[in-house]
Formats: structure tokens, sequence, C-alpha cells
């Protein structure tokens, strides 16, 4: 990944949490993990992968399921334009990337 990519991705990311606090303000976030992708089709999209601590509280399924239509402006303002594609995992079963 080149230094535009990753500032691309890093952008992505900050959006993705300023979203994520709006929204859900008390889920307490460990990491936002974002990598480039492509779905069946072979669209460009986001997969972005929330980890939270499952003993927060914070995580309404009714507010999970319209997320993605809060966070498309917003990831549109920043020049992105790619659908994000969202994953949501607890922290107990969350392995780091090596």
């Amino acid at each position: 990944m080149d230094h535009t990519e990753r500032s691309s991705i890093d952008g992505a990311a900050t959006v993705v949490r300023a979203v994520l606090r709006q929204q859900f303000p008390d889920l307490r976030l460990v990491a936002v993990e974002i990598e480039e992708g492509h779905d069946a089709g072979g669209d460009p999209v986001l997969d972005i992968m929330v980890v939270y601590e499952p003993d927060g509280g914070g995580l309404d399924v009714s507010r999970v399921v319209a997320f993605v239509r809060h966070l498309r402006p917003e990831l549109s303002q920043i020049g992105e334009d790619r659908f994000p594609v969202m994953s949501y995992i607890p922290a107990d079963e969350y392995a780091e990337p090596a």
C-alpha cells in the first residue's frame, strides 16, 4: 500500500471512529481496522471491522442496521466513495493482525 492509499485508509478510520462516537456514545471501542476489498461484482469496497468491549453496552442493534446510512455522507466529505462493509467483533474474539 502506498502513502496515498494509507492516508485514505487513515482518514476513513478517523471518520468511522467519529461517527461511531456519535451513533454509539456508550460503545467501548477497542479498534477500527480497515482493508480495501472488492464486492462480488468487483466494485471496490472498504472492509471495516469494529472491535468493541461487549460488556460496555452501547451496541444498539437498531443503530447498527442504520450505521452505514450515517457513515457514507461523512466518508464522501473526505472523498471516499467506496461502500463500507461493516463487521462488529467483540474484543474477546479479535485476533490482532500480524
